[in-house]
């Protein structure tokens, strides 16, 4: 009786679901609607965008085949980007993806009757990305406001344990999308399902199908590490292998799996099993250094000092160690291995911490996917130091910025491993201190500035003025003042344990209004925050300001001969209740000057979008500060 109901609410459920979408022929009524009920700003719709993906047998071996039919109406000319079609595919020497597009027309309506244009067979481009990637591209003819396109294309790809990730929500809004996927019996795939959107699933014996309606679009938001970290979509992981008996041979399926994989490849962990030939030149290098601290340090500079980066990111590396350090260059797990690997042979407890990158976001699933690079972690005393030697300005737990991706994985010398957090320890700040004087005469503001930045506002400011002249730095301070500058000095650009410092005067003309006996000024003159970064009502996904960070402003204005104040701003401060935010400004005076001291503080720097209100309500003070004014009177 249970199996019966069951069979009765499994046939229900199908009957709801299962029903295949039927793709209507274009007639003139789909021209009617110029704007989309549903988002009225939308420039374009996706009507339908429907894929397939299923395996085939060629040569003895299985090869991925993914087929994609897609319906796009073009609401307006901002849409027309949406004509032109990209798809991503993999190439190396000795295997391809390949990619046909076929029934690809665009329909117009002309005089009450729907006329077709369709692709030329030439109208496909191919462009290189980055090392084997690559892109298709074709772009529809004929598109004008109000034109409907549609095309289907077939992705065949030899590299059949990586199936594609399926967007259920774009850029524009999508009325329909389905995505199915059929599994042979022999392979095994973790599934999983990410981002807001509602996504009715239907499993029939070995083919799984997904479907979603009215998935609004996906927008940008500012301070988001990876807006794709936060589309629905649902992923499809290799697991393992299943014979005719049913065993299961895993390559992943747990963390502890992929760090196996990873671990016992020849590119990666094999590299560290034979060592003791680095010794002799680490013994050199940590000489007079007493405890592993100044040793590890010690080898991690030289590395960095020595070694040149292709700049490359990699979990892998591309030649022998042996033959890294004799070339002395690499991608990042070249020179990071190699750091480790010095580091090892003289009883230093370092190991590899595999990561996912900012741009690669953030993997939900143990795969061997979901890792692109990997970093050094020292343990000593119970704590875990972070270095990367492929850049020349990072240093001890200052990594560069695309590895600050929440979290990581350290592997032992026994492929156990345990998680971790990949984030700022440390406070970062950039400081102003402006000593300004109002030139009546020449209708100028003339200033004498210093700027200070420490821990990941230097490495930033070190990466930006990289093999830059002092009148090139100079320049490009130029463009941000608006005025030009002289006597410019930089201290400490290559001292890492030092702060960057930075002193140069510049005049700055009409930077105050003279209304008949009185003189009005900015009190922050032109520093600070110049606009709200936060212009939604509302938020969608957390705030990642990178790294906690102060920005700090000491400005005083000298009052000129012959004034007085009459106005000066009041002294405030704001904070989010959880403290993750605050602002300050303090504002006095005596006969000879004036005093602003203003800060901002980015005490967490990933905050939950439930303290958006609280955030977007300081920066709005801050500038109602920023555009209220000092007032000085003529005595």
């Amino acid at each position: 009786m249970k199996n019966i109901a069951l069979l009765i609410m499994v046939a229900f459920s199908l009957s709801g679901y299962a029903q295949e979408y039927k793709i209507k022929k274009i007639t003139a009524d789909d021209f009617k609607e110029k704007k989309y009920a549903n988002d009225n700003v939308a420039t374009a719709v996706v009507e339908y965008n429907i894929g397939n993906t299923y395996f085939e047998v060629a040569g003895g071996n299985y090869q991925l085949v993914t087929i994609t039919k897609t319906r796009i109406k073009i609401i307006n000319k901002d849409g027309y980007d949406y004509a032109t079609v990209k798809v991503p595919l993999y190439r190396d020497r000795s295997t391809r993806e390949f990619l046909t597009v076929s029934n690809a027309f665009t329909y117009n309506l002309v005089n009450g009757n729907v006329e077709k244009t369709k692709l030329k067979d030439d109208g496909e481009f191919l462009e290189k990305v980055e090392g084997n990637h690559f892109l298709a591209t074709f772009t529809m003819p004929n598109v004008k406001e109000g034109s409907i396109i549609e095309y289907t294309t077939k992705v065949t790809s030899p590299y059949f344990t990586y199936v594609p990730e399926w967007y259920f929500q774009l850029r524009i809004p999508v009325v329909y999308s389905e995505y199915s996927l059929t599994l042979p019996y022999s392979l095994i795939f973790l599934k999983y399902i990410k981002g807001s959107a509602k996504i009715n699933q239907i499993t029939v014996g070995d083919k799984y199908t997904y479907k979603a309606k009215n998935v609004p679009p996906l927008r940008n938001e500012s301070f988001v590490a990876n807006i794709n970290s936060y589309r629905s979509s649902v992923v499809h992981s290799f697991s393992g292998y299943r014979d005719k008996s049913g065993s299961i041979r895993k390559v992943a399926g747990t963390w502890e799996d992929v760090v196996k994989t990873i671990a016992e490849n020849e590119n990666f962990g094999k590299q560290l099993k034979n060592i003791s030939s680095f010794k002799e030149i680490a013994i050199p290098i940590i000489e007079g250094k007493s405890s592993d601290e100044e040793k590890a340090d010690a080898i991690f500079k030289y590395v960095q000092q020595n070694f040149n980066s292709n700049q490359n990111t990699a979990l892998y590396t591309s030649q022998n160690l042996k033959d890294t350090y004799k070339s002395k260059i690499g991608n990042s797990a070249d020179l990071n291995l190699l750091t480790i690997a010095l580091m090892k042979s003289v009883n230093i407890k370092a190991y590899p911490i595999i990561l996912s990158t900012r741009s690669r976001g953030i993997s939900y699933l143990p795969t061997i996917n979901a890792f692109n690079n990997v970093i050094i972690g020292v343990e000593i005393f119970g704590k875990t130091s972070l270095y990367d030697a492929s850049n020349k300005y990072a240093s001890k737990d200052i990594l560069p910025i695309h590895n600050l991706n929440w979290m990581g994985r350290l592997i032992h010398d026994d492929e156990t491993s345990k998680d971790v957090l990949i984030e700022p320890k440390i406070k970062s700040r950039y400081g102003v201190s402006a000593s300004l004087k109002v030139n009546l005469t020449n209708h100028s503001i003339d200033g004498k500035f210093r700027r200070s930045f420490s821990n990941y506002e230097a490495f930033v400011a070190r990466n930006r003025y990289e093999n830059l002249s002092n009148d090139k730095i100079a320049k490009m301070i130029e463009e941000t003042f608006g005025s030009e500058i002289e006597n410019y000095a930089i201290n400490n650009l290559n001292d890492l344990a030092e702060n960057v410092e930075e002193s140069f005067t510049t005049t700055r003309e009409s930077s105050f209004d003279v209304i008949g006996n009185k003189i009005y000024l900015k009190p922050l003159h032109i520093f600070g925050i110049q606009k709200n970064p936060f212009k939604e009502e509302e938020r969608n996904y957390p705030i990642d300001f990178i790294y906690p960070q102060t920005n700090a402003c000491t400005i005083t204005y000298e009052i000129p001969e012959g004034y007085e104040v009459d106005f000066l701003p009041a002294s405030k401060k704001f904070v989010t209740g959880s403290n993750s935010i605050s602002a300050s400004w303090y504002v006095t005076k005596d006969e000879k000057q004036i005093k602003i001291r203003y800060n901002l503080d980015y005490n967490i720097a990933f905050i939950d979008s439930k303290e958006y209100h609280d955030i977007k309500k300081i920066f709005d003070e801050v500038i109602k500060f920023k555009d209220e004014k000092i007032v000085l009177k003529k005595i």
